[in-house]
């Protein structure tokens, strides 16, 4: 019963990772949207207490990279603390609810709902990708499998890894890893 119990944790555990590092590595990291009609933005932190009108036909381009580091929603922002997830963090923005996980109740990974659009590793509403909880469910099991059978450690120091953005984050040139075997032992 103890492996039960501890697979559970595991599996928990390794989904609040994948999720933070989409929250500091966002695939894409700009979303490209056009209003269809008017609309008001809120006013944010210090903005106009009027919010911000938007004119119908409007480009508007959503930092998802600077909104997920961004020290108004988020705590340590350029830290990976996976456990941020399971905490809820009143509002010091107008016009952000806060983030709170009981806004979605059952759910396997946090979403926009419970960061009220602060965590948008996807998009949100209509025009939110398909095939989110998909890949979520299949980047933890991959995951999960990998270190199963592999200790993993990266050659070179962190800061060795450049990165490049564009449509995506992906690295220079690759981000070498030493995998070494694991041996399995029967309980």
């Amino acid at each position: 019963m103890q492996n039960v119990i501890d697979c559970s944790f595991l599996f928990r555990y390794l989904r609040l990772i994948v999720v933070e590092a989409l929250r500091l590595y966002p695939q894409p990291p700009l979303l490209i949207r056009r209003s269809l009609k008017p609309d008001r933005l809120p006013s944010g932190y210090n903005g106009d207490k009027d919010g911000y009108s938007i004119p119908a036909g409007t480009d508007l381009f959503i930092s998802v990279y600077n909104l997920h580091r961004s020290p108004y929603f988020w705590d340590n922002p350029n830290d990976f603390e996976p456990e941020r997830f399971q905490v809820q963090k009143p509002s010091q923005v107008d016009g952000w609810a806060g983030f709170d996980p009981s806004r979605s109740p059952g759910a396997l990974y946090p979403n926009e709902i419970i960061a009220d659009f602060a965590f948008l590793p996807f998009g949100g509403g209509p025009r939110k990708c398909v095939g989110d909880q998909f890949a979520l469910m299949e980047s933890t099991v991959a995951l999960a499998a990998l270190l199963q059978k592999f200790d993993v450690n990266l050659r070179g120091s962190p800061e060795s890894v450049e990165l490049v953005t564009g449509a995506t984050i992906h690295t220079k040139s690759g981000m070498w890893c030493q995998l070494k075997k694991r041996l399995l032992t029967a309980n």
